[in-house]
């Protein structure tokens, strides 16, 4: 197999170790070569970028279905938890209410991410206001701020490890489901290289 395969990815995936799973891409196949970049805008700058014919496939999140001209592979799904600092009235709790979250400072993604679309959409539906205090661009880095006690955040269930000083609730009554997708572009047939990585994202997911 050759030729040249260009990967969008945003910027903390959480599910795949994306410096492993590459190397493993390239070992199976040398002959293909790697183009990787992210895009500052999240998956939306991605989406765009597979509609303009720079990428060729991008691993995205996001909710609901495939924009036009998108075909998605859904790896995973998960709902947004609400994570807490261990300290906080919360934090014993199994569950809550989205109602219950109105006035807490929220850290979050910027507009366009995937986790931000969710938890706009949900707290719009919910006619709660929702307070972003802090704007990250990866979990690692959203998590440390909650466990500093600097707001509270919804993250990918399935993202989230053993984490220490912080807890997790269950929102019960609001649409925070989360999918994690390779996104290709409709118009075009995956080639070879393509469908390889497709392959391989998913053993890999399954590993985990």
């Amino acid at each position: 197999m050759r030729g040249t395969l260009r990967l969008g990815a945003i910027a903390t995936i959480g599910l795949i170790d994306l410096p492993v799973f590459l190397g493993e891409f390239h070992r199976r196949h040398p002959g293909v070569f790697l183009q990787t970049s992210a895009a500052p805008s999240g998956s939306r700058g991605l989406i765009e970028a597979l509609l303009e014919r720079r990428l060729d496939l991008a691993f995205v999140s996001g909710p609901g279905p495939p924009p036009t001209g998108i075909t998605l592979t859904t790896l995973a799904t998960s709902a947004l938890d609400l994570v807490v600092p261990a300290t906080h009235p919360l934090a014993k709790r199994g569950t809550v209410s989205i109602t219950e979250l109105a006035g807490l400072d929220f850290v979050d993604f910027p507009s366009g991410y995937s986790n931000r679309t969710v938890a706009d959409r949900a707290f719009a539906a919910a006619s709660v206001p929702h307070r972003v205090a802090i704007e990250i661009t990866d979990l690692t880095t959203g998590v440390s701020y909650v466990r500093n006690g600097l707001g509270v955040a919804l993250l990918p269930r399935v993202a989230l490890g053993e984490e220490q000083d912080i807890a997790t609730l269950t929102v019960d009554d609001a649409d925070l489901e989360w999918q994690f997708s390779l996104a290709a572009p409709s118009e075009r047939t995956p080639g070879a290289a393509s469908r390889a990585m497709i392959s391989m994202a998913h053993e890999f997911l399954w590993q985990g």
